[in-house]
């Protein structure tokens, strides 16, 4: 288990934490910049992380950025974006062998972290900007991740009602920005992109392992100090106001299956208690949603539910035959009600909390995920171990779990439907002549 977390201030909004796990024999570690999520810029930071990995000035191409990464026990360096809420988060990780267990002494943890610098801080440039080469072939390549959501269907539904839910909110934005945007890209807009992301965003550098990281906090220190930074951006989430009534939007596109969204929002934050209400009502293979809606009365292929404590919402994802759309709707609202009035049992809540439990677990089998946690709690301001989230949610009440289902509110209702069919137009058609 990490038996470490320390945090501290190393530069103007230049933060640096370890968490120290002596299970692991390998070592992580990421910087993240915090930026606001926004329509304008989420392509630039994209296309921007997608560069930041590729090359540096001392190894100037992936060729060669790729076989000194080899040479040190096949250390690997990643970059990319997540949204977090209203805010975007643009990463860079390096992930090495602790010099403990290196076979002839080497010092891989000083190397590992003088090639991530050297990404971050000393990038390949061509003519003062980003290599136009570079940049066209990275373009090319987020167009077409954006344009391939389109083929995961469930990936672009939650989008659609995320849109929807959240309109004229960050948190509508996309993390990789619209094709319309990414087309704009250039090699200058990039290089702005990057020069912005170096003075003006928060930086949370987190490292975990079995390392102690003295010495990389010190490298990263005198390598930060070195930077103008100022005029900082502000990045926070906030909740997402309820609409006056429920939006109710039906789209059109050839799926097999409808895929059906069922948003709710809450202002309330006890946020355990919320997680744990969530898989008693459709987080678990014994929960409401599951038992009732899937295989009591068949009416879709999956319906779960899940929290985005970000923006105080709770939502429900299902696959649902187009002609069972209303009869889903109104059963996955009919169990809600039912959570609402108390009406599941004791061995619910176990099982609720054993669900939550596991998953919380899982935090700890992985130095990304471990970092990854942490970096979740910063930004939510309320560092706890994963440990400690479990004993909440231990703790959590059958009042408390009402209370949760009270506080949501339907506001969206989103689904993406078959087209019908020339012979059913034809039908409706001939009805109303």
């Amino acid at each position: 288990m990490p038996n470490k977390f320390q945090r501290h201030e190393i530069g103007k909004e230049v933060f640096f934490s370890s968490i120290t796990d002596t299970r692991f024999k390998f070592n992580m570690i990421s910087v993240s910049f915090l930026v606001p999520l926004s329509e304008e810029t989420a392509s630039e930071y994209a296309l921007l992380s997608r560069i930041i990995d590729k090359a540096c000035q001392e190894y100037p191409t992936f060729a060669k950025l790729s076989n000194k990464l080899s040479s040190l026990y096949n250390a690997r360096l990643n970059s990319g974006v997540l949204p977090f809420g209203d805010s975007q988060v643009v990463g860079i990780n390096i992930e090495y062998i602790d010099n403990k267990y290196a076979l002839e002494n080497e010092k891989v943890e000083e190397e590992a972290i003088k090639i991530l610098l050297s990404c971050l801080l000393d990038p390949l440039l061509e003519n003062g900007v980003f290599p136009e080469k570079t940049v066209s072939l990275e373009r090319r390549i987020l167009i077409d991740d954006i344009e391939s959501e389109i083929n995961d269907k469930q990936a672009y539904a939650n989008h659609r009602s995320d849109q929807i839910m959240f309109k004229g909110e960050p948190s509508a934005v996309r993390a990789l920005g619209s094709v319309e945007q990414a087309k704009r890209v250039t090699s200058l807009t990039a290089y702005n992109a990057y020069k912005r992301l170096l003075k003006h965003s928060r930086v949370e550098i987190v490292c975990s392992g079995c390392s102690d990281f003295s010495a990389a906090e010190k490298t990263v220190l005198k390598a930060f100090a070195q930077l103008e930074r100022d005029d900082f951006f502000k990045c926070s989430t906030q909740k997402s106001p309820l609409k006056p009534k429920p939006q109710r939007v039906f789209e059109e596109m050839r799926v097999n299956q409808s895929k059906f969204v069922m948003g709710f929002k809450t202002e309330y934050e006890n946020y355990p208690a919320l997680y744990v209400m969530s898989a008693v009502y459709g987080g678990t293979s014994t929960s409401k949603l599951f038992m009732n809606v899937r295989e009591r009365l068949s009416l879709c292929y999956y319906c779960w539910s899940g929290v985005d404590r970000y923006k105080g919402a709770l939502l429900v994802n299902s696959g649902v035959d187009k002609e069972n759309l209303e009869k889903a709707e109104n059963e996955i609202i009919a169990q809600l009600e039912a959570v609402k009035r108390g009406d599941f049992t004791d061995e619910d809540m176990e099982q609720a909390k054993m669900y939550r439990k596991n998953g919380l677990k899982a935090y700890n089998d992985s130095l990304k995920s471990i970092a990854a946690w942490y970096l979740i709690c910063i930004y939510n301001d309320e560092i706890k171990s994963p440990e400690d989230a479990i004993n909440e949610s231990d703790r959590v009440t059958r009042e408390e779990i009402i209370e949760a289902a009270n506080s949501l509110k339907l506001d969206t209702v989103y689904a993406l439907i078959p087209p019908q069919s020339e012979e059913t137009k034809e039908e409706k058609k001939e009805a109303l002549d």
